[in-house]
C-alpha cells in the first residue's frame, strides 16, 4: 500500500467518515483563520486519501492532488500571515447564524434525503462529497472576505477533485482542476494582501453645506503706547504747620437806601 492508501484506510470507515464530515462542519461554525487553514487542508487531503483507497487511483494522481492542495493552502496561508488585518476588514456572520444555517441544512436533509449516488460511488462517498461542497457554498455566502472565499471555493472543488480521476481516468481532467486550485488560491491570496488595514476610529466634526463659514479672526491692530508723564516732584514745605494767610473775599455793593440820596440832594 502507498501512504496515501495507507491515510486513507484509517478514513475509509464510519467513524473516520463522520470525523470528515465534522471537520468540514467546524470550519463554518468557528470561523478562525487557523483552524480554516488546518481544518481544509485535513479535509482535503483526507478525502483525497479515501478516494484512492476505495478506488485505486495511482500514486501520481494522488500526488498530484495532494501538492496541489498543498500549495494552495500554502498560498492563502502566507497571505494571512504577511497581511492578518486583511482577513477581518469586512464584517462575517456570527456564530449564531452559522449555526441556523447548518442546522437548517441537516434537517433539511434528514427530511428530504434525496439519495443521490454519483456513479462507482457509495451513498456513504457521495454524501460526503456533497456535504463537502455544501460546506463550502456556506463559506461563500457568509462572507465577503477573500481568503474564506478561497478556503470556501477549495472545499467546493473537493468533489470534482475526486470524481474526475475515477470516471475519466485518462483525461488529465485531475490535473486540471489541481491548475484551478492553485489559481483560485493565489486570487484569492492577492486579495487578501490587496485589503486595506482598518484605520482608527478618528472624532469628526461636519457641518451641513450651508452653514456660512466663520471668518478668521484677523489681526489685531498694534497700539503705540505713548511714554507717561514723568511725575513732578515738589519740594516739602520749609514751615508745615504754618497756615497760609487768610483771604477775604471781595464784599459786594450795597445798595444805596434812600435816605442818602436825599441827604447828596
Amino acid at each position: 500500500m502507498t501512504p496515501f492508501e495507507l491515510a486513507g484506510a484509517l478514513l475509509a470507515t464510519g467513524s473516520g467518515i463522520l470525523f470528515l464530515a465534522a471537520l468540514a462542519a467546524s470550519i463554518v461554525l468557528i470561523w478562525e483563520w487557523r483552524w480554516a487553514l488546518v481544518g481544509s487542508a485535513l479535509l482535503l487531503l483526507g478525502v483525497s486519501s479515501v478516494t484512492a483507497t476505495l478506488h485505486g487511483i495511482p500514486a501520481l494522481i494522488t500526488a498530484n492532488q495532494w501538492l496541489s492542495i498543498v500549495v494552495g493552502i500554502l498560498l492563502l496561508g502566507l497571505s494571512a500571515r504577511f497581511h492578518p488585518t486583511g482577513i477581518v476588514t469586512r464584517a462575517n456572520a456570527n456564530w449564531l447564524l452559522r449555526a441556523l444555517a447548518l442546522s437548517f441544512l441537516l434537517s433539511a436533509w434528514w427530511v428530504v434525503d434525496p439519495g443521490v449516488r454519483a456513479p462507482l460511488f457509495s451513498q456513504v462517498e457521495t454524501d460526503l462529497l456533497i456535504w463537502v461542497a455544501l460546506c463550502g457554498i456556506l463559506l461563500l455566502s457568509l462572507t465577503a472576505s477573500p481568503f474564506f472565499m478561497g478556503i470556501g471555493f477549495l472545499l467546493l472543488l473537493a468533489p470534482l477533485q475526486s470524481i474526475a480521476p475515477v470516471l475519466m481516468p485518462g483525461a488529465g481532467l485531475s490535473i486540471f482542476v489541481g491548475i484551478a486550485q492553485i489559481l483560485i488560491a493565489l486570487a484569492c491570496a492577492y486579495l487578501t494582501l490587496m485589503q486595506s488595514a482598518p484605520v482608527a476610529n478618528q472624532h469628526r466634526v461636519t457641518a451641513p453645506l450651508n452653514t456660512p463659514v466663520a471668518a478668521q479672526p484677523s489681526a489685531a491692530p498694534t497700539q503705540t503706547t505713548q511714554p507717561s508723564p514723568r511725575p513732578v516732584f515738589r519740594r516739602p514745605a520749609l514751615f508745615p504747620a504754618r497756615s497760609a494767610p487768610a483771604t477775604t473775599a471781595p464784599s459786594e455793593p450795597q445798595p444805596e437806601t434812600q435816605t442818602s440820596v436825599e441827604e447828596r440832594a
